[in-house]
């Protein structure tokens, strides 16, 4: 009696262990049916992010020659502009660009290089290009020395401005322009005049410049950090 109830009890445990591998077996194979193909491509929709960066932008050449200055005698006097003369700010005089053209003035000697703005007429003496505001001229350590010359006028940054309308004009340590997205400026200070912008700019820092509806320009001292723009679908 002992001897069949085993021999039930072993039938039993091997139909049940048979039942239970059939049931894994067909748990694994829907598993595996249903599993991502791990080795395929990635799909056409992951996304590619681009990282914005200023982008250069172009300067018109100007005739280089001697830069000389101009001071005390002057201060205080009507420009050709209109503006009152002050030899403390960075200005400058040219013979023919237009009032509000932003110059990269570069000593040749030295390498230092300076932003101004034209308010003035002159020079008037052969070989001489530009004629600097005390200030800017002992900033580049200029008397009559010779200088490399770019504009950028008014016109030029005001269509600059309207082709991008959601972007920034910046000026590097250069200063040389470039236009960067209003998302990725971040504001350190804003200066009072473009003398206070060009000297207390620093390592890694730029100067966005920007044109009020009077037509006067305005200095901020800025970071810029790398932001993510127009996503790119990958192709198949």
């Amino acid at each position: 009696m002992t001897t069949s109830i085993s021999q039930k009890n072993i039938a039993r445990f091997i139909v049940f262990a048979v039942v239970v591998a059939i049931a894994m077996s067909i748990s694994f194979l829907v598993q595996a049916h249903d599993a991502p193909d791990l080795s395929a491509p990635v799909s056409a929709a992951a996304e590619v992010v681009e990282l914005a960066a200023p982008v250069p932008v172009p300067m018109t050449d100007v005739a280089d020659g001697l830069a000389s200055w101009y001071g005390g005698t002057f201060h205080g006097r009507r420009t050709a502009s209109g503006q009152r003369y002050d030899m403390d700010a960075f200005t400058a005089a040219h013979r023919t660009l237009p009032f509000g053209t932003l110059l990269r003035v570069r000593n040749v000697e030295t390498g230092k290089v300076a932003l101004v703005e034209i308010t003035d007429r002159g020079p008037f003496i052969r070989r001489r290009v530009v004629d600097l505001s005390r200030a800017a001229a002992r900033f580049l350590g200029v008397s009559v020395s010779p200088v490399e010359v770019e504009a950028l006028t008014k016109e030029a940054f005001e269509d600059l401005v309207a082709s991008n309308p959601d972007g920034s004009v910046v000026l590097d340590a250069d200063m040389r322009p470039h236009s960067v997205p209003d998302n990725a400026v971040t504001v350190i200070e804003r200066e009072t005049s473009l003398k206070d912008a060009v000297t207390s700019l620093r390592d890694g820092q730029y100067l966005r410049v920007e044109l009020t509806e009077r037509g006067i320009y305005t200095y901020e001292r800025v970071r810029i950090r790398p932001v993510p723009v127009r996503p790119l679908i990958a192709q198949k």
